[in-house]
């Protein structure tokens, strides 16, 4: 019935359906934690739906493949054409091959598959190519291996038999129909989507579904959220969130002219900390420090990677969507910061990493942010760069933080500073002179934690005895959790949860309460609550620890879902708009008999409006509208 290349294409995209399903057996094996709780029936159902996103994927990217292998007979059957056609097939397919089996590691630091952002981040990458493939050389093994697979099952041999135009015309236009049906995911009335995979339940299965090149593909060149449409006026809306964004444009009193420095410290999450684990850790400086400020026992990061950590930080802009902002389409929507707060009232503003320039879009954000002065590794003194550097990422924790410290020396008070430490961050590499300093733990990563706290130690040490100290109001928190060894932080609030401190010599924060919730986001309005400055630049997403009208709250997205924290329950709100409630309790919580529905209701529509500001504000570039006259709250 059908010509013999018909059949032909056919079997060598099924090879590439059988590599896909030996990638996705290779995903679940490397992050089997993640879903060992799963029941067996479930997780064969994973690889089932999987085949739909595989189908989709493979016919994407293999549309220049598919295209020429529809050439004429008289072409086809030559060995020439073949070889091209055989070319084509491996230039296409190895590149997403790889992106698979990175992601078999990649996801335990993320804890999703990839995006476009692989793109934003090719300089990195490109960096660390050759520690990258010290530490991970099996993934180009077992690269090498798939790739000698397809070549040698690649189906090439077959019989030449033309047939009449006729009947080519109609099997090439049911060819192109099935293919544009497969990449669809089916004939259902929208294409399937990211999100598509995570309405099965439990939702950490989407990541199992789910392939790297469907990710990746359909986040090209296009918006990743779509409007929301739960509230139909603006006054519903901005009533539901409560917010004013004029509330503190008019403060009674002075402002306090205090310096600001916000040590952003890698990797630094909750379950490595003492004070947090009942005494068991491997930061006994920061855990004397907490002690003596004000410590946010009910913290979260809102995202798990450090390019998502900038914009909650310094703009109170929360990772609410698959892509980070610097590596969205919005990455250039009208966005502030503290900078941009404090430098009309007479700051001098720096970021400092001991980074490459350019990484993870540090120095961009950090001006979009309104920190004028950015040092990276390029603004590093030369002279001490050779012994310093800690041959993969950049400088070595100890030494940059004694930098930093002399750099305050050198700037006019007040000033707002950003830090940004590195070397808790894959591949854990420890000075010489400390290689067995530090307790080795569980983890790879808990030598390099002791040795960042170290590095804090001596960093306080130099910074106690400069004539800025005394008026300096430290914040100290993590950009996201890393490596987790115990049990109790393996769910989706423990893989977020990281230490806040606010602290500064000689001062009690007597008007908080440490075990509300809170997260990276309220860290701007913070600042502007303590240091009673007027600005107009604040989102509706965080509020100031010091508010004792807020109850307090964080807010997550991850595998598809939103959640809503509170210190009573958790509301997640799914992709299929289910919303589900939980008890809550520190980095967990507990699953409920019986939803109450009255409360789940309140919660649930609170988050409806928080997803609906982000996104459609997102879409608008219409985060502060009330800047513009005639721009609208986001609604629909």
């Amino acid at each position: 019935m059908f010509d013999p290349f018909f059949k032909i294409i056919i079997k060598r995209l099924f090879l590439l359906l059988v590599v896909y399903q030996l990638l996705r057996v290779a995903f679940y094996l490397a992050n089997s934690s993640t879903f060992s709780e799963i029941p067996v029936n479930q997780l064969a159902a994973a690889f089932y739906y999987g085949l739909r996103f595989d189908f989709s994927a493979i016919l994407v990217i293999n549309i220049p493949f598919i295209f020429f292998s529809l050439a004429p007979p008289t072409f086809l059957h030559r060995k020439g054409y073949q070889q091209f056609l055989k070319g084509l097939y491996f230039i296409v397919n190895t590149p997403f091959i790889l992106l698979n089996l990175v992601d078999t590691e990649y996801f335990k630091f993320i804890g999703r598959r990839s995006t476009n952002e692989v793109a934003t981040i090719t300089q990195d990458i490109l960096a660390q190519a050759n520690q990258l493939t010290q530490n991970y050389w099996y993934i180009l093994l077992v690269l090498g291996f798939l790739v000698m697979a397809l070549y040698f099952l690649y189906p090439k041999n077959f019989s030449y038999q033309p047939q009449k135009d006729r009947r080519k015309v109609w099997q090439v236009a049911l060819l192109i129909l099935l293919t544009v049906i497969f990449i669809r995911g089916g004939i259902q009335y929208k294409p399937i989507r990211v999100s598509t995979a995570f309405g099965y339940e439990p939702p950490v299965l989407g990541n199992l579904i789910l392939n790297s090149t469907f990710t990746f593909v359909r986040s090209l060149n296009k918006r990743t959220i779509e409007r929301a449409r739960y509230f139909k006026t603006k006054q519903d809306l901005l009533q539901t969130l409560r917010f004013d964004p004029h509330k503190v444009l008019s403060v009674e009193g002075e402002p306090i002219r205090d310096n600001v420095v916000i040590i952003i410290l890698e990797s630094f999450g909750s379950e490595y900390t003492g004070i947090e684990n009942g005494g068991q850790g491997y930061t006994p400086f920061f855990d004397s420090l907490a002690t003596q400020g004000l410590f946010l026992r009910e913290n979260y990061a809102n995202g798990r990677r450090s390019i998502e950590a900038l914009p909650s930080i310094l703009s109170g802009l929360p990772s609410l969507m698959d892509n980070p902002f610097m590596a969205s389409a919005y990455q250039g929507n009208e966005i502030y910061g503290i900078g941009n707060v404090l430098q009309p009232q007479g700051y001098y503003t720096s970021f400092y990493h001991g980074g490459a320039n350019g990484t993870m879009s540090f120095n961009a954000f950090a001006k979009l942010a309104g920190f004028t002065h950015y040092y990276g590794l390029d603004e590093y003194p030369k002279e001490r760069l050779e012994k310093d550097f800690d041959g993969n990422w950049g400088i070595f924790d100890e030494p940059y933080l004694q930098y930093v410290a002399q750099q305050l020396n050198q700037q006019p008070q007040p000033f707002l500073t950003g830090v940004f430490t590195l070397s808790a961050h894959h591949p854990y590499t420890l000075p010489t002179t400390y290689k067995n300093k530090f307790p080795k733990g569980k983890l790879k990563i808990h030598p390099t934690i002791a040795y960042t706290d170290f590095a804090l130690r001596q960093f306080f040490k130099t910074a106690a005895q400069q004539p800025w100290y005394a008026n300096t109001l430290f914040v100290l928190t993590a950009d996201h959790t890393q490596q987790v060894y115990q049990k109790t932080y393996k769910n989706r609030l423990g893989y977020h949860k990281v230490p806040l401190l606010f602290f500064r010599p000689g001062k009690k924060f007597t008007n908080a309460n440490p075990h509300k919730i809170t997260q990276h986001a309220d860290i701007l309005p913070t600042l502007v609550d303590y240091l009673n400055v007027p600005t107009d630049k604040l989102l509706p997403f965080g509020t100031s620890v010091f508010d004792t009208n807020s109850p307090g709250k964080a807010l997550i997205f991850i595998d598809g879902i939103y959640s809503f924290i509170r210190n009573d329950y958790i509301t997640e709100l799914h992709p299929n708009g289910k919303a589900h409630l939980f008890r809550y309790k520190t980095h967990g919580y507990t699953k409920l008999k019986k939803e109450p529905e009255s409360i789940k209701k309140i919660y649930g529509r609170e988050l409806e409006a928080y997803v609906q500001y982000f996104r459609n504000a997102m879409l608008d570039n219409n985060l502060y509208y009330w800047l513009h006259p005639g721009k609208a709250a986001p609604a629909p």
